[in-house]
């Protein structure tokens, strides 16, 4: 009990110890998720089994609900999950076991649910949590069909003042500041001891409230979240050293400071990183013709922070939905593959639908089923089988494949979002707090419909201070920047690297202090210093010189003050654009919300600007479209001399892609996946329809 308790209250680091069995790479899995409930019977599980078997998916999710397992306090039956491990063994399926020691059953005093949707909340509830989990790990561990644990579905909430969370945060604060003076001094408080300290609403007030103690608060969060699954994983490593550990974020294609997410942190306890993709969920930002782009962003999002370990995409949308979602979608046929495809694409390890049958009372009763109301296999269903066979017809080269990404990085910041989220309006996107995320989502856009993937990694996470030459970030409205991050970007641009800096990037420190105010850190590689910022409209215009293109930016128009940096953009004799020369790299300066304007208007001129500007890092990938193809993506996967090439398009109306091979290739591709007559000139022009996808293999 007191070794526990103290591991509770620690705020030390993360334990990376023993990681488990690493995943090896291997071909690309399809699966989904059987959902497993009383009432059902040893041959209806099977049933299901089967049919996951049959449609070439032998991959299962598998939810080992608390609140099924222990009917009375103390006395476990484990009877309606053996029936599903007999079931899996039987037809050669895996099963992934997902966790729920967030939730139990009501004996215990928990509130009767069905699935959990938030972490451990008291030292009490963790001490159950450690026990459940050992029962579980223990009694499943053996079994042929395991393939991995995942310590809870879909970890990611807002800052919850819970007394587990407290008593942490009080310990996290004593080791940052020291002192309760030092304490008192960055928070504008007199507390006598941090044990004093409790969660107080005027926190989250802000406008004139000081926003340090806000900072600290998310900050200790995505640390408390990240340690809670640490946690989790150590407690079953220390019952089953040998199987994998794997975990969902969800909602990610947002504001991620509001879930206290820090994704790159989860590695270090991790073999594998997934994600949730539910558009009918999670795509609230997106329009209808974004979805691939989505299921793409999220993709690279996942890889970036979990490389070198694989990613998957855990649970993507199977079915339809009536009201268990913010917005009602059932995905066609041609939404499947483009999904899919896409995932396969950006280097998904494997693919779970969510889910294969659907659940027959309460919650999502009757929706996001893969099969129909007779248990047969829908449309969705049938297609994703195509794909898995194809697949595994075509294992020898997936099993060497891998991802091609330009050497072009856009980076997220989650001390940006922090801030952005404490002072947000809702008036304009640019006041938000989801300006810095769709300003950086408008890069991407940008350079999807280039055909050109590139990286999305945290600016924390990003390898600065490595020898690599040759690579682009664009620092897309990342307003919060530390003084030892503006140093490291220094150094990386003068090595040899290459900066796009746009919006108001480095405004503010983490804490809100106004950079241009004392010293702005970021004046020396950019050669210049902001002058001024001014409204302007919602949506106006920056004229560039080099190249010529009219940018649309929203709201704010920065004026630079340049000292060795050359003009490449003025508009009414003020300047709003530079180009500076350091060391080795260069910088290119916008400090309007040229992001944010694209996204609201029109990507195309953006996607003009990096055409001309980002052109020696496009050509570093073996395949990309010739121009600019709205509502169309490219993903590419090399495998020896091999070349597969995922080509969509999201949008409602027929596009032609053009493609431009960087790299001779004399042989006709193969078409794996679409229409034969829509692949012409040798793969070189692709014909698509409203949400159409080909799949094209050079050999």
């Amino acid at each position: 009990m007191k070794s526990l308790l103290a591991v509770v209250l620690s705020a030390g680091v993360l334990t990376s110890a023993n990681t488990g069995g690493a995943v090896e790479s291997h071909v690309p899995l399809l699966g989904a998720q059987v959902w497993i409930e009383p009432g059902q019977t040893p041959e209806q599980i099977d049933r299901w089994f089967a049919t996951l078997a049959e449609n070439h998916m032998p991959l299962a999710r598998v939810f080992l609900s608390w609140n099924y397992l222990e009917p009375r306090r103390d006395r476990w039956d484990f009877s309606l999950y053996d029936a599903a491990f007999r079931a899996a063994e039987k037809y050669g399926v895996r099963i992934v076991a997902t966790l729920t020691p967030d939730f139990g059953p009501t004996h215990r005093g928990f509130w009767y649910r069905t699935q959990g949707a938030s972490i451990v909340r008291t030292p009490t509830r963790l001490e159950e949590a450690a026990v459940y989990i050992r029962h579980v790990v223990e009694h499943f561990k053996s079994s042929p069909a395991l393939d991995a644990w995942m310590p809870m579905n879909e970890p990611g909430q807002p800052p919850s003042p819970d007394s587990l969370a407290v008593s942490r945060f009080r310990e996290w604060l004593r080791n940052r500041y020291g002192t309760i003076d030092s304490l008192n001094a960055a928070w504008l408080t007199d507390f006598r001891d941090f044990s004093e300290i409790n969660y107080d609403e005027r926190w989250t007030a802000g406008g004139f409230t000081w926003p340090v103690s806000f900072v600290d608060w998310y900050t200790f969060w995505r640390e408390h979240l990240a340690w809670y699954l640490s946690w989790v994983a150590t407690q079953i490593r220390s019952h089953d050293p040998d199987h994998p550990i794997h975990v969902n974020p969800h909602a990610l294609v947002s504001n991620l400071a509001q879930r206290s997410y820090n994704l790159p942190s989860w590695r270090a306890f991790l073999n594998s990183l997934g994600a949730s993709i539910h558009p009918a969920w999670h795509f609230g930002l997106l329009g209808r013709n974004q979805f691939a782009l989505g299921v793409s962003y999220v993709c690279d999002l996942i890889h970036g922070s979990s490389e070198p370990n694989p990613f998957w995409v855990t649970e993507l949308q199977g079915g339809n939905n009536l009201y268990s979602s913010t917005r009602p979608l059932c995905p066609t046929e041609q939404d499947i593959a483009q999904w899919v495809w896409t995932a396969v694409g950006s280097g998904a390890e494997r693919v779970i639908f969510w889910l294969l049958n659907a659940r027959a009372k309460a919650g999502e009763a009757g929706e996001w089923s893969l099969l129909d109301f007779q248990g047969r296999p829908s449309e969705r269903l049938r297609t994703a089988s195509r794909i898995a066979r194809l697949i595994q017809d075509n294992a020898d080269f997936f099993a060497a494949a891998k991802t091609v990404q330009a050497p072009v990085t856009v980076a997220l910041s989650l001390e940006t979002m922090t801030l952005q989220h404490f002072y947000h309006r809702d008036d304009f996107p640019g006041r938000g707090r989801n300006a810095h995320f769709l300003s950086a989502l408008a890069f991407y856009q940008a350079f999807a419909e280039l055909g050109v993937p590139v990286r999305i990694k945290h600016v924390h996470d990003i390898p600065w201070e490595k020898g690599t030459t040759g690579q682009l970030v664009v620092l897309p409205h990342v307003t919060a920047l530390t003084r030892e991050e503006a140093k490291q970007m220094a150094d990386f641009v003068a090595r040899g690297n290459t900066l796009l800096v746009t919006g108001l990037t480095g405004f503010y420190d983490p804490e809100g202090r106004c950079w241009p105010l004392d010293g702005f850190p970021l004046g020396e590689v950019l050669g210049a210093r902001l002058k001024e910022v001014r409204l302007i409209d919602q949506i106006f215009r920056v004229q560039l010189d080099q190249p010529q293109v009219n940018l649309p930016a929203h709201l704010w128009e920065g004026e630079i003050e340049p000292d060795s940096a050359e003009v490449i953009g003025e508009t009414n004799g003020r300047i709003t654009a530079v180009r500076s020369r350091y060391g080795r790299g260069t910088v290119v300066w916008i400090p309007s919300l040229v992001g944010l304007g694209a996204w609201l208007t029109d990507v195309g001129p953006l996607s003009q600007f990096l055409l001309e500007t980002a052109r020696p890092w496009l050509d570093q990938v073996p395949v990309h479209f010739q121009s600019r193809a709205p509502d169309c993506l490219l993903r590419s996967l090399v495998s020896d001399d091999a070349l597969l090439v995922v080509v969509t398009n999201g949008g409602d109306r027929e596009q032609i892609c053009r493609l431009r091979l960087t790299e001779s290739r004399q042989d006709q591709p193969e078409v794996l996946w679409g229409r034969r007559d829509s692949v012409q000139e040798g793969g070189r022009v692709i014909i698509l329809g409203p949400r159409e996808t080909v799949v094209l293999l050079w050999p």
